[in-house]
């Protein structure tokens, strides 16, 4: 059912799976302040997916692995900061492998890291207890993870992170966040022993902060502070910090805690920005490109005061050849992470988002 009488503001929507309707409502009132912005309401859905271990209790957030020739073989690596683990899984939620770690904070991954005398897809997160950022290898033919970082990528206080791979330099960099709100970019490369080292290059200071997202299509980094907004800053080391905010709390109703954003990409450098309202337990997008003008809210049912969110666009096989959403729910004992396609998401939108699958992390 479509609410079609309201269209003074942008529209709040609960995405169903793809086994369901999809249910819109508009929720604004025509001020659009977050003082009027209501929760959205309707019956209770299923999502497509749900990534859930018996030993999982809090997987915080996640990331997207995409197979080089298998889309179908990708998998979802959860970080888990209460049960002290990384969780694998396939598309069909089913555990491939489960890897012990101290206190993971963000996840993320990149492709064709040179290592040795190979190019390798890594997997780097954040340890918030005896700080530091590990780096893992995927081992294609299993899908596991194997350690490739050399144990001495020591950081300050963190709290999250992001991957960023230069489009300028070719060079890759870890950004490491705080609840301090100090900021701190490190550079990775080559020990020259095969292992992978960390070498500090930058740091500036803006408030708490764990959220983290790179743009590596347009070199620029986006850091959501928990009480104040989004920031926008140029990913090289030489650019000025701490760049600009231009997503404001408040706006759109999008209240505190702002821990989790994600990047869909469309062709020409457009696309969304998708920002966890977790305080609502929904979903804010906005323009990836120019002012990052507000685009409207959706909501995945059962997804509670999430934290991290991934998007990918590239065609996973047949349950998610338009790609797909994944979030952290605060629900249950577990916190899984929910799974739907983007379609759904897309499919919500009054006018609908965009979908494109041309754009491709590996390529």
């Amino acid at each position: 059912m479509i609410v079609k009488n309201l269209v003074l503001c942008p529209h709040i929507f609960i995405v169903r799976s793809v086994y369901l309707a999809v249910a819109l409502t508009v929720l604004f009132s025509p001020s659009c302040t977050s003082q009027s912005a209501q929760e959205p309401t309707g019956k209770p859905i299923v999502e497509t997916l749900r990534c859930s271990d018996p030993d999982s209790r809090d997987q915080d957030d996640m990331c997207l692995w995409i197979h080089l020739t298998e889309p179908a073989q990708s998998t979802i690596i959860a970080s888990d900061k209460e049960a002290n683990k990384l969780f694998i899984y396939d598309l069909e939620g089913r555990t491939i492998q489960v890897i012990p770690a101290k206190h993971p904070g963000n996840i993320d991954a990149r492709y064709d890291f040179p290592l040795g005398k190979e190019n390798v897809d890594i997997i780097a997160f954040n340890q918030r207890d005896d700080p530091r950022i590990l780096v893992y290898k995927v081992v294609v033919s299993t899908r596991h993870l194997e350690r490739v970082d050399n144990d001495a990528i020591t950081t300050g206080e963190n709290y999250g992170g992001t991957l960023y791979h230069s489009p300028k330099t070719g060079k890759y960099y870890f950004v490491a966040t705080s609840e301090s709100g100090q900021v701190e970019q490190y550079e990775l490369s080559d020990d020259g022993k095969g292992k992978v080292q960390g070498k500090k290059v930058r740091s500036w200071k803006i408030g708490k902060c764990e959220a983290a997202v790179a743009d590596d299509q347009t070199g620029k980094i986006y850091i959501g502070e928990e009480n104040k907004g989004v920031w926008e800053i140029g990913g090289e080391p030489e650019d000025a910090a701490p760049g600009k905010l231009v997503i404001k709390l408040g706006d759109n109703g999008l209240n505190g805690d702002v821990e989790g954003l994600a990047i869909y990409h469309l062709p020409e450098e457009i696309g969304y920005l998708i920002v966890s309202n977790q305080s609502r337990s929904n979903f804010k997008v906005y323009r990836r490109e120019g002012e990052h003008i507000f685009v409207g809210t959706f909501a995945v049912e059962g997804a509670k005061e999430t934290d991290g969110v991934d998007v990918i666009n590239v065609n996973l096989g047949s349950r998610f050849s338009l790609g797909l959403f994944a979030c952290h729910s605060a629900e249950g004992s577990s916190c899984p992470v929910l799974i739907t396609t983007w379609e759904s998401v897309a499919k919500a939108f009054q006018p609908e988002l965009k979908i494109s699958t041309e754009w491709n992390p590996r390529k």
